[in-house]
This record gives structure tokens, sequence and C-alpha cells, in this order.
């Protein structure tokens, strides 16, 4: 018998050395789950005798008589005063030869890894080749999401201030012809016949005038290229602001003779600086208009025109624009009207519930020209470098994973190789084969494991000779 003590908690045992297939051997502590690795003593040189069971170390391979208390588990629990308890070793477990306790005899088991190799590669290089690409894309996401929006606000704004310099180039062109046809000798005379024909002459130069008229001081209509029966104006804006002194009077109405949305602009006809009357040019609003109508930008850009009031003047579907559609409620020209006819581009939520982003700027005659594109339009090439982000993304963590495998792989078989040929070793496996043939630092542990190898076995054979 022999006797040991835990390391941890140095609590003691009494073992059958006789027990021990091997030279070594692993028993777990009862009081602390401690390993407990114990050495088979060497035999003694000299022949063997009685000597005490606390000194009795190894006796021709013969166990000495064991004393009483440790014999008789009922005498021990009586009162006898011993030193340490009794551990037996009972029959050998088959897979391992290890030293089992008297209490619960137990074999440690290997310990199970949690997270391996194979884990922290992966978590490695998903780091190193994720945490700098996630950092980029987030970066470039951000500065190409502001760019691409901070471009197509600079493009709605050109072409919005483009539409908007043709529609008031159009109306100077025409309030040009009209103050220069008001300064003619037969319009300053105010008569009827010799109006009629520079009338008629100025709606065949320019047909979209569909209606040429002159208009006296009393609102009554003087003469007009259609021959129609002459008819009062008095009611009209742009005859009572011209009359009023204004160099132009414009109005948005229905036409009287066209039944169609119109824009009627109006100059003096002077004589000494003196106002004589009122001439006059009813257009039609789809020939001014159609600039803006036919503007489109990919399939939900669009652009619109409306007046001071909020009637549409162009818009490109026509029955907003026959109906006279007010559109003072739309969220673009409602903003636009909040902001006090500044110009300005907002991102707003357009009649079909999506997101948009439009632009509104208003034109020398008062009017408000509108532009406005659905965001996930706008963004398009921005969704695309997303979707292609996202893709290099996931191929990464493929490409990532493939390598950490195949890395964790290369080191964990030849470990666990070792392992598993240190772990036979230690319960008295002496011949188990190391085979690694890895020509970096895993070989050479290998290589010193082979060394241990043989050094124990030389060691074991040299203690059996001395028996």
């Amino acid at each position: 018998m022999m006797d040991i003590t835990c390391d941890a908690c140095s609590k003691k045992y009494r073992i059958d050395e006789t027990r021990m297939k091997s030279a070594t051997a692993k028993v777990r502590c009862k009081a602390c789950g401690h390993m407990i690795h114990v050495s088979k003593p060497q035999p003694a040189p000299v022949a063997p005798q009685p000597v005490p069971v606390a000194e009795s170390i190894f006796d021709a391979g013969i166990p000495p008589e064991p004393p009483p208390a440790a014999m008789d588990p009922a005498a021990a629990a009586g009162g006898i005063n011993h030193p340490a308890e009794a551990l037996s070793i009972p029959a050998p477990v088959a897979i391992e030869p290890a030293l089992e306790r008297a209490e619960t005899p137990e074999i440690a088991p290997p310990q199970k890894v949690r997270f391996g190799l194979f884990g922290k590669t992966l978590l490695v290089m998903l780091l190193i080749s994720l945490l700098p690409f996630g950092i980029f894309w987030f970066l470039t996401f951000r500065e190409t999401s502001d760019r691409i929006r901070s471009d197509s606000e600079a493009i709605m704004a050109q072409t919005a201030k483009g539409l908007g310099d043709q529609v008031d180039a159009w109306v100077n062109a025409n309030l040009s012809v009209l103050r220069t046809v008001a300064k003619l000798p037969e319009m300053v005379a105010m008569s009827r016949e010799q109006q009629e024909a520079a009338l008629k002459a100025v709606q065949r130069e320019y047909p979209w005038m569909y209606l040429v008229f002159t208009v006296a001081p009393n609102g009554m209509n003087v003469a007009r290229n259609d021959g129609q029966p002459l008819v009062s104006y008095a009611d009209r804006q742009y005859v009572k602001d011209v009359l009023a002194g204004k160099a132009v009077g414009w109005q948005t109405v229905v036409g009287r003779t066209s039944n169609v949305p119109a824009l009627v602009i109006a100059v003096p006809i002077k004589e000494d600086n003196r106002i004589v009357g009122v001439m006059a040019a009813a257009m039609a609003v789809e020939d001014m208009s159609k600039q803006v109508a036919n503007w489109k930008k990919g399939s939900t850009g669009f652009a619109f025109l409306v007046d001071d009031k909020g009637f549409v003047l162009s818009h490109p579907k026509k029955q907003l624009v026959e109906k006279r559609e007010n559109l003072n409620t739309h969220p673009l020209i409602a903003e636009f009207r909040k902001k006090g006819w500044t110009t300005m581009t907002a991102a707003f939520t357009g009649e079909n519930g999506q997101p948009s982003l439009g632009h509104a700027r208003r034109t020398n005659y008062g009017w408000i020209l509108a532009l406005m594109q659905e965001e996930q339009e706008v963004l398009e090439a921005l969704s695309i470098i997303q979707n292609f982000a996202l893709a290099l993304l996931a191929a990464t963590v493929l490409l990532a994973a493939a390598c950490a495998w195949f890395s964790a792989r290369a080191l964990a078989t030849p470990i666990m190789k070792l392992t598993d040929a240190a772990e036979r070793m230690s319960l008295g496996d002496l011949n188990v084969k190391i085979d690694v043939q890895s020509r970096d630092e895993i070989g050479l542990l290998a290589q010193a494991i082979g060394r241990m190898q043989t050094s124990l076995r030389m060691a074991m054979e040299r203690l059996r000779r001395k028996k």
C-alpha cells in the first residue's frame, strides 16, 4: 500500500499499487475534483523486508498486509485513529488501466473543445477581412448616397431653371410682338377697320395666338381677328391691370371662344404716354407649355407648371390641364408656398405614397415650375452599388469560411493526433504510433513527443530489469 496526497486540498488516500497496470495512473480527488497523478515507485534493489505500511514502497511485487484500519472500513468508522482514509482499487477498467477510488471510482474523461481552432481561425479571418471592408463600405455608401442625392438635386435645379427660362422667354417673345404691334399708327387710332387688318396679320404670323383683340378704356372690345361679335372685357383682371397703369397684364382663363385653358397677356396702347386702349392675345396653354409637359426623366420623373393661384398650366396629364385642376394641396407646392415662394429642393411623400424628391422655383411671372421623381429611381445607382457590395460581402464570408476551415483542419488534425497519443501514453500505452509528418512547429512537437515516448519506454525497461 502507498499513501498519496491531493495537491489542491491536501486530502490523503491509501492505494494498492499492485492494481496498477502501468507505471503511471490518474485518479480524481473526491473532495475537490483535482486530478492526482500517481507514479508507481521503483522496487528497492535489496531483498524485500517487512516494513511498516506507511513506509512500504514495493517488495518484489507482493503487496504487504494492510493494517486493520485500511482493511476494515467498519473498524475505521468505529474510531480507529489512522492518518489517512482508505482508498482501495477494485478490478481495473478494461479500457484504461487507471486507479479507482474506493468511494466513487472515476477516470477523468478527456475535455471537449468548446471553441476550437476552426472557430478561432474563422473569427480572426472574418475580422481581418470584413472589418476593413465593412468600414470602407459604410463610408463609401454614405458618401455615394450623399453625392447621388446632391447630383440629382443639382440636375433638378438646373433643369427647372432651363424650363423656367424657356417659359419666360416664350412669354417675353409674345409680349415683344404685342408691344411692337401696339405702337403701330392703326392701333393707336383705335379704329376697328384699321385694327382688324393688323390683328389678322398678327394671328397669321403667330398661329398659337388664336385670338388677338383690342379693348377700349371703358372695357369694351374694339376689334378682333376672328370676326366674332364684340363683347365686354371690363371684368377681366388683365384689362384692369393694364388700364391701372401696369406694363403688362396676364391671366390664365378658360377662353370664351375656345372653351379651353388659355393664357391671355395684355399691353397698353399709348398715345403721347396716355393709355388709349389695351391690346391682348389669347394663347392656348398647350402650345405654351409643351416643353414642360413633355419633360420626363426615367419612368417616374416629370414636370408641371401652375399659376400664382395654383391652377394647372402644364402637366403630363392633360385632363388636369383641361379641368384647370388646383394643385395648392400638392405636397411640393404646399411646401413651396410655406417657404415663402423661395426656390427649394425637398423630399416628400408623393400622391401615390412613395418617397419622392422634388424641386420648385418661381418664374418671372409668378408661376411655379415643379419637377419631381421617386427616390427609389433617383437612388437606383446607389441600390446597384449596395447590391454589389452585399454580394461581395457574401462572397468574402464564404471565402473566409473556406480558408478558415482548411487552415483549422491543417492545424487541428496533427494536434488531435498528438493529443490522442499523449493521452494514451499517460494511460500506459507506450507503443502508440505518432503519425505526424509536418515540417513546421507541429512537426517539431511530434518529434519531441516521440523522443519522450522512447525515453519512457527505455525507463520502463530498466525498471523491469531491476525487478
